[in-house]
């Protein structure tokens, strides 16, 4: 066997050993033998008269070597060949087999025979070959179909399809699909208060890099959208702290988000999206990423706040579940426990694929916090921004800023005593900072002092001079007098804001100069005073406001919800989504393409800011450590807009996402011709059994005409059952 496996290798070559002197070789091949895998075509009707004739003289013909019995008059017409012919082609692939086997029973020993090499052997080795002959044609005649089919397709449509033109198409093609008010939109919302210009846009948009770096598959991704209706007024919760959690209600928004990948991105495309969030100038908004953990909890893995033309550009990757069916599968050899256990774990996955994202308004939650009406800081920038700091920066208590004086006031007045309440916390800050500073510089004598009496240096009486005659010696000449200090501080010039971080840090021992005299007090500044003198007059018989009696649920509602009543409330528990269409893929999906996918946030992110109106904006990468600090500044600052728990986030705005991803073994155009499938209404089943479970709605309710009803009932039926 060892020597018959050298010839097939060798395909006739003359082996090591040698043979006898009659044995060709050569003669061992297949090229007379008939290959019956060949691509014709016919015509149609030619081709059904043909089968019905040859079926009807030759079905009783004994020697046929397959027949599937008579073709009935109404049958449809078969694309494969007339059975006649078939049995015609292999009849003659028997006969020529049969001429080949036979020559070389002529041409070598017969296998009684104790040969190294005899008939048998060599008819094996010419089968082989036949085998090999049947499998190369045949794979030619397909790819020579595929490549025809090809050629046809891209001479139809003019090009040659790709992904991306794809993804055009069925944006396109829902707004035919889908009433107007269920076609999917992108996703770019504007952070505002009703009828006011927006704080900044929120929006996810695909990366751009790649095969997807046009302009236009940078533009939002397209979700279902759902707004829940009456969830304003439910309250639902997010900790800050092992301590405190806090309450927030505001708009509730649920987002179906449907991908599709083909064989070629299934490895390229691992991610390629980013969630986008923009600053207008002059306006602030607060942003939680996390899920959501319950029905009415919301848990903030990641926070930041965005001001002034801040942008930030946050990775998000996609992780694709085993679709049910594969789930099954794979579970089926296990254990009743280690199914329980498996089962346990998806059910954990399903529930926290719900990805959160909340936008909470600064602007409204201020007004509500320091007790001023509604829209009062609209045009408050100045003060907006110094409140802002004293609660990051120096994490001052609200009360030390709310207004407390008489309810009658009008909105300016009210506004003016915060500002008064704003000035006296940053003179006391100032005060502080100077008084620091004070301290610094005496620690700072006392140091070069101390180093003096070590050296032997006498202070309290004349310190003696330098060679030169000058108190650094040659370096001012022999005449230059003694400096009498070189550090001078101007009691009049204000200290930068951010100095307290370095006040603390003592004078270098070069810069103070010997026996140099205590620097007197910085005096106040007579506007701060006179502002604070101004504002500090109270009228009689003011009352201070009780501020948690507010119901702040109702202080920021849109004026269409007005009418709305807290026994009309509800809340959703987006939790059980997941499960819901994890249950939908199971029943409908046949194709087993359907895949939950769970959103996830990148580890490293980009932000964009300018750090005053005269530089231009530059990029800054916030790593897993400045994301944790930027979380703490904003946990910081709502931990004062909520007074630590009691005052309910009224103007958060929370956005819901769940994402499922259709994908396909092959390429776009693979997929067509190869596995004959047509793409577009693979989408629109999945798209519909996710959009009629995100709307709790038959399909039949989403779309657009009885038309597509029709046309969708046709070839997806399962949907309408």
């Amino acid at each position: 066997m060892e020597h018959v496996a050298s010839l097939i290798y060798t395909r006739g070559a003359c082996p090591s050993v040698e043979l006898e002197s009659h044995v060709d070789i050569n003669c061992i091949n297949d090229g007379g033998v008939f290959v019956p895998v060949l691509p014709l075509f016919e015509t149609p009707v030619e081709q059904s008269k043909k089968s019905n004739a040859l079926t009807s003289s030759d079905s009783i013909t004994p020697t046929m070597l397959i027949s599937l019995g008579k073709q009935k008059d109404n049958e449809e017409m078969s694309p494969l060949l007339p059975i006649a012919d078939i049995n015609k082609f292999l009849s003659e692939q028997c006969r020529s087999l049969s001429s080949a086997l036979k020559k070389l029973e002529d041409s070598f020993p017969p296998s009684s025979a104790q040969t190294l090499m005899s008939a048998a052997e060599a008819s094996l080795v010419l089968l082989s070959h036949h085998i090999g002959s049947i499998a190369e044609h045949y794979c030619n005649g397909v790819g020579y179909i595929e490549e025809m089919l090809r050629s046809q397709l891209v001479s139809a449509i003019g090009k040659e399809i790709q992904s991306e033109d794809f993804t055009e198409f069925i944006l396109f093609h829902n707004r035919k699909l889908f009433k107007n008010e269920f076609v999917p939109k992108p996703f770019c919302h504007a952070i505002r208060r009703p009828g006011h210009y927006p704080d900044g846009v929120l929006s996810i948009e695909r990366t751009g890099n790649g095969d997807f770096g046009t302009k236009k598959n940078t533009d939002p991704v397209v979700t279902f959208m759902r707004k829940i209706e009456g969830s304003s007024s439910a309250p639902m919760f997010f900790p800050i702290n092992a301590a405190t959690s806090v309450e927030f209600t505001g708009e509730r928004f649920l987002h179906a988000w449907i991908c599709h990948e083909f064989g070629e991105e299934r490895e390229s495309r691992s991610g390629g999206f980013n969630l986008v969030a923009r600053a207008r100038q002059f306006s602030s908004f607060l942003l939680l990423i996390g899920t959501v953990s319950g029905p009415d909890s919301f848990d903030p893995q990641h926070a930041i706040i965005l001001q002034n033309k801040d942008e930030v550009l946050i990775p998000l990757l996609l992780n694709q579940l085993p679709t049910p069916k594969e789930f099954k599968d794979a579970i089926q050899s296990l254990s009743p426990e280690q199914q329980r256990f498996a089962k346990a774990f998806r059910s954990m996955q399903l529930e926290s694929s719900v990805f959160g994202v909340c936008a909470v308004q600064l602007k409204p939650q201020l007004e509500l916090l320091l007790g001023l009406p509604q829209f009062s800081l609209t045009k408050e920038i100045k003060l907006t921004q110094d409140l802002l700091s004293l609660f990051i920066d120096y994490q001052i208590s609200s009360d030390l800023l709310s207004f407390d004086g008489d309810d009658a006031m009008t909105s300016s007045e009210k506004v003016e005593v915060v500002k008064g309440h704003v000035a006296a916390v940053y003179e006391m800050i100032q005060e502080l900072k100077e008084k620091d500073l004070r301290n610094a510089e005496q620690e700072a004598d006392m140091h070069v002092e101390m180093l003096g009496c070590n050296s032997g240096f006498s202070f309290g009486g004349a310190a003696p001079a330098p060679r030169g005659g000058g108190m650094f010696g040659d370096m001012f000449g022999s005449a230059a007098p003694a400096p009498q200090a070189v550090m001078a501080f101007s009691a009049a010039a204000p200290l930068p804001q951010d100095y307290m971080a370095c006040a603390a840090a003592p004078a270098p021992q070069a810069s103070v100069a010997f026996g140099a005299p205590a620097p007197v007090p910085v005096p106040r500044s007579a506007e701060l005073s006179a502002t604070k003198t101004r504002l500090s007059v109270k009228p009689k018989g003011q009352a201070q406001s009780d501020l948690t009696k507010t119901d702040a649920s109702q202080l920021y509602k849109d004026s269409k919800n007005l009418d709305e009543t807290p026994q009309n409330s509800k809340s959703v528990d987006f939790t059980l989504i997941p499960k819901k269409l994890d249950a939908k893929f199971e029943a409908l999906d046949t194709d087993s393409a359907l895949r939950p996918t769970v959103i996830k946030t990148g580890d490293v992110w980009t932000k964009r800011m300018q750090q005053n109106l005269l530089t231009k904006m530059h990029e800054v990468t916030l790593t897993p450590g400045m994301q944790k600090k930027e979380r703490n500044k904003a946990f910081d600052l709502l931990d004062a807009l909520s007074r630590s728990g009691p005052l309910p986030i009224a103007c958060a705005e929370l956005h819901v996402f769940v994402a499922a991803t259709h994908c396909f073994e092959n390429s776009l155009m693979a997929t067509v011709i190869q596995d004959n499938i047509n793409p577009i209404e693979k989408m629109e089943k999945s798209m519909l059994i996710v959009a009629s479970t995100i709307f709790d709605l038959s399909p039949a309710h989403l779309l657009k005409n009885e038309q597509e009803e029709e046309r969708v009932v046709k070839y997806s039926p399962a949907l309408f059952e």
